[in-house]
C-alpha cells in the first residue's frame, strides 16, 4: 500500500484542455520510489500532454499533481546547443546542473561511441538522443522521466538505452517513462498505464494486467461486457475480464499483453458495454 514517505509522484483527476479536445481527461495515477512507471498509448493518447502538466510546461485545467524530489527530464523534441561539441555540451551540462556527475556522463558518452569534438549540429538524430540520455543518466535525481527516449535509436542501442533505464531504479530512484512501443515497456516497466484519447483504459503491474484478460468466442453479433477484438467466419473474438469469463461459464484462453492492448484501445475506440 503506498504511503507518503514512498510516494514520489501523486497524480489526480488531472485535465488538460485544447479548445473542445480533451487532451487529458480526468487521470490518477501514482508513481512510487524504486518503480518504473511507464504511460502507454498510441500517438495523441495525452502522454506528453501529462508530462508537461507535472512539469509545469502546461497550465492544467483541473486536478492535483504533487511531486517529491528532483527530476532529471528527457523530452520527445531532444535539442541541444547546436554550436557546442559534444565535450563543450557536457561541461555546460555540469554548469547549469545541480548534482551532475561529469565523469559518469564522460563515460556514457565513450559508450555511445560518440566522439567529443564532434559538434552537435553535426550529429545524427540518434546521436543528439544519445547524448541527451547521458547527459539525463548523470543527474542525481529522484524521479526520472523520459518521454519517448528511444526515438531514432537503432535496435541494438535502443536494447542497450532500456537496459540503462531498468537499472536506474534503486531505493529512492524512480522513473516515469511514456512510450507508444509495447515492447519496450513490457521489457523496463513495474506498473503501466495503458491510455487513449486522453483517458486512463486500465493501470495496473503488468503481470497483472496480463492476469486481468483473456479471450473468449461466441457466436457472431452476440452481446457480451468486453472489447471486441475480431471476427472469425461464425463467432466474434472478444477480449474480457476473467473475472466476467468464469462469472457466465465462458471458455476463454489466455492472450499476451499486445491482444490487451490493442483490444482495449480498440474498444475505447469503437465502445461497447464495457
Amino acid at each position: 500500500m503506498a504511503t507518503e514517505s514512498t510516494l514520489v509522484l501523486t497524480v489526480k483527476n488531472l485535465k488538460k484542455y485544447y479548445g473542445n479536445i480533451h487532451a487529458v481527461d480526468g487521470i490518477s495515477f501514482e508513481v512510487l520510489k524504486g518503480e518504473i512507471f511507464a504511460l502507454l498509448g498510441p500517438n495523441g493518447a495525452g502522454k506528453t500532454t501529462t508530462i508537461k502538466c507535472i512539469l509545469g510546461l502546461r497550465i492544467k485545467d483541473a486536478g492535483e499533481i504533487a511531486l517529491k524530489g528532483s527530476i532529471s527530464f528527457i523530452p520527445d523534441g531532444k535539442e541541444l546547443y547546436s554550436s557546442y561539441t559534444v565535450e563543450r555540451m557536457v561541461k555546460v551540462a555540469k554548469e547549469l546542473t545541480e548534482r551532475f556527475d561529469e565523469k559518469k556522463c564522460f563515460e556514457y558518452v565513450e559508450r555511445f561511441q560518440i566522439p567529443l569534438n564532434e559538434k552537435v549540429s553535426s550529429l545524427s538524430s540518434g546521436q543528439t538522443t544519445q547524448l541527451y540520455l547521458s547527459i539525463a543518466f548523470s543527474q542525481d535525481a529522484e524521479l526520472y522521466i523520459f518521454d519517448e527516449p528511444t526515438w531514432g535509436l537503432d535496435p541494438i542501442v535502443r536494447n542497450q538505452v532500456l537496459e540503462m533505464i531498468r537499472e536506474l531504479p534503486s531505493g529512492e530512484k524512480s522513473v516515469l517513462y511514456t512510450s507508444h512501443i509495447l515492447s519496450e515497456v513490457e521489457k523496463v516497466a513495474d506498473k503501466v498505464a495503458i491510455m487513449n484519447k486522453g483517458k486512463i483504459l486500465d493501470m495496473g503491474y503488468l503481470d497483472e494486467i496480463k492476469e486481468k484478460y483473456c479471450a473468449v468466442s461466441v457466436p457472431m453479433g452476440s452481446k457480451i461486457d468486453g472489447y471486441k477484438y475480431k471476427n472469425t467466419e461464425n463467432e466474434d473474438v472478444y477480449v474480457v475480464t476473467r473475472e466476467y469469463a468464469i462469472s457466465n461459464n465462458l471458455e476463454y484462453t489466455p492472450v499476451p499483453f499486445e491482444v490487451i492492448f490493442e483490444a482495449l484501445v480498440m474498444g475505447n475506440n469503437n465502445p461497447t458495454n464495457m
